[in-house]
């Protein structure tokens, strides 16, 4: 994505994060979850910002644990949705991840979102298993989803 940057989190991007996370989710974090990130070893957060004035257009928030790593969230703002910014950012995740010696990504995500497992398992992810009830807001289950970073290799 030419002109695109991708840069590390800090305490200067967490408002246009919320904004972005506000329209992306039933259960936003709130700027405390943000703010915690920042001071978390294991964290790997990065945002991207648009060429044309710096906006921060996309998100992701991941830990890394030993040789594994964990996609907490990932986001686009609504109107840059679509245009394969998500793809791009998790492509320079798994190989950040890569170089501190990951070998597998896991996430979790809701059984009735169609659309983000449609988007997981076409770059690669595969469902694993279930956790039931793991959304407090409605009670639903959530499904495990894997991806070896190896194979990427």
């Amino acid at each position: 994505m030419p002109g695109w940057s991708i840069v590390t989190l800090d305490e200067s991007h967490i408002d246009g994060i919320i904004a972005i996370e506000e329209a992306s989710f039933r259960q936003p974090w709130q700027r405390i979850s943000f703010l915690d990130e920042l001071s978390c070893r294991e964290a790997l957060d990065v945002v991207v910002l648009d060429p044309f004035g710096g906006q921060i257009v996309a998100y992701a928030c991941l830990r890394l644990t030993l040789d594994e790593i964990h996609l907490l969230k990932i986001a686009v703002a609504p109107r840059w949705r679509r245009r394969g910014i998500a793809t791009w950012l998790l492509d320079y995740c798994f190989e950040l991840a890569q170089r501190r010696k990951a070998r597998k990504v896991y996430l979790e995500v809701r059984r009735s979102n169609g659309s983000a497992i449609d988007f997981y398992s076409k770059i690669g992810f595969q469902i694993i298993g279930t956790r039931p009830k793991y959304y407090t807001d409605t009670g639903e289950d959530a499904l495990i989803m894997t991806k070896s970073l190896e194979e990427a290799q």
